[in-house]
């Protein structure tokens, strides 16, 4: 019997001790969760403060580059008889290799998409130029080395506004003379102007081309460092290509300033995934404001470049924008994904004998890659916009991560832009 009594009373002591042990792990507990919850609710309100000073920072972000300042004038039908061409600029056009596998629909190739949340800004303008750096030909499609897309591709190009291309880059004879002529058959066939490269016009020796924009001719004249496949290819082909040359370029600018209003001069330059610029970029801007280019325009780099507005002797202002990055491409450099839409006025009043720069600003627009699982992986967006929608509570277009990303890389354009 005592020992019954003694296992009864050892069992009470265990139950009290378990009922103890119980309530003070749930005591525990119960405090680990309220300091959570006060820890996700302080860091909660820290991410809004935080949020909203980012967003008051980015609404007070500016991307006007230049605006000529306006003299006063007269009432008269001076300022009814202006005449004012909006042309917008993009970097260069590539297929990547995972933009093929993204875009593979079935038997076909479906690109649209891609485009579809920034074309707007595009269509806005009246006369739409970039750099096409890619191919169109019956080889293999591929998007590295040597450069070959879809016609898919070129029909999403044309969809999303772009109306003038320049083939003077460094692929433009991946394929040899047939590719590039087959190339060419296909871009005008979509009714695109081409520019960078010879025997574009009645007149053999200009290899640019005039477009008359808003009652003012632009002339756009475009060149390129050398080509990829250089010592391939055979001297004759060369001659295809508007490979710089000083002689060529005095030569065509000079035609540009009998027949056209304005100038712009398109290059393929600078040093690949580098934002710095090369002396010889200097170098070579020198040569084309000193003979009279009005605006010049860079490309080739993937990334993008400092701007300038160079003031000549005469008083005329010429922007240099030394490289605008991609329009689009799946490259995976450092700032490869960030790209800019270049909005450019021009006018040219009645009684004068040229159009002058009037204004100069840029839309910021993001590669945006949802993965090899998303159904469409690389999407165009509106940087700026994309990030203001994320601190105010849009968080389903992007992660977090994405965002942080986002707004690093604003910043770095901010300063770099800002130079």
């Amino acid at each position: 019997m005592r020992n019954r009594r003694n296992v009864r009373k050892n069992v009470n002591i265990v139950e009290i001790l378990s009922n103890k042990s119980f309530g003070a792990i749930s005591g525990i507990l119960l405090i680990v969760i309220l300091l959570a919850g006060a820890l996700l609710y302080f860091r909660y309100s820290s991410d809004k403060k935080q949020l909203a000073i980012q967003r008051e920072e980015l609404e007070k972000q500016t991307e006007e580059i230049y605006k000529a300042l306006e003299e006063p004038q007269a009432i008269d039908t001076k300022i009814e008889r202006a005449s004012t061409a909006k042309i917008c600029v993009v970097g260069d056009i590539l297929c990547g290799l995972e933009m093929l596998q993204d875009a593979k629909d079935g038997d076909a190739y479906q690109f649209d998409q891609m485009f579809s949340n920034i074309s707007h800004f595009i269509k806005s303008s009246n006369l739409a130029i970039g750099t096409l750096e890619t191919n169109f030909t019956s080889n293999e499609y591929r998007g590295l080395g040597k450069y070959n897309s879809p016609i898919e591709f070129l029909s999403a190009i044309k969809n999303s506004g772009i109306g003038v291309v320049s083939l003077a880059h460094n692929h433009v004879l991946d394929y040899g003379e047939t590719g590039m002529a087959e190339t060419i058959s296909k871009i005008r066939e979509k009714d695109m102007d081409i520019t960078g490269i010879s025997n574009n016009t009645s007149n053999e020796n200009f290899t640019g081309i005039i477009k008359e924009v808003k009652r003012i001719n632009v002339a756009i004249l475009a060149y390129t460092y050398g080509l990829s496949n250089s010592s391939n290819i055979s001297e004759e082909e060369k001659a295809l290509v508007n490979i710089y040359d000083k002689d060529k370029v005095k030569y065509d600018i000079d035609y540009a300033k009998e027949n056209s209003d304005f100038i712009i001069v398109i290059m393929h330059w600078g040093d690949v995934n580098r934002s710095t610029i090369s002396d010889w970029q200097k170098e070579v801007k020198d040569y084309l404001v000193e003979t009279g280019a009005d605006m010049i325009l860079g490309s080739h780099p993937s990334v993008i470049e400092p701007m300038e507005i160079v003031k000549t002797e005469d008083g005329k202002n010429v922007l240099v924008a030394y490289s605008l990055g991609n329009y689009i491409s799946s490259f995976n450099y450092e700032n490869s994904d960030v790209e800019l839409i270049l909005n450019i006025d021009i006018q040219k009043e009645a009684n004068e004998e040229k159009a002058v720069l009037k204004k100069v600003d840029y839309t910021p627009i993001y590669v945006l890659d949802n993965g090899t699982k998303a159904e469409n992986r690389y999407e165009l967006v509106d940087m700026k916009q994309t990030a203001i929608d994320y601190t105010n509570g849009d968080t389903d277009k992007i992660t977090k991560a994405t965002y942080n990303k986002i707004i690093k890389k604003l910043e770095w354009l901010n300063d770099l832009i800002a130079k």
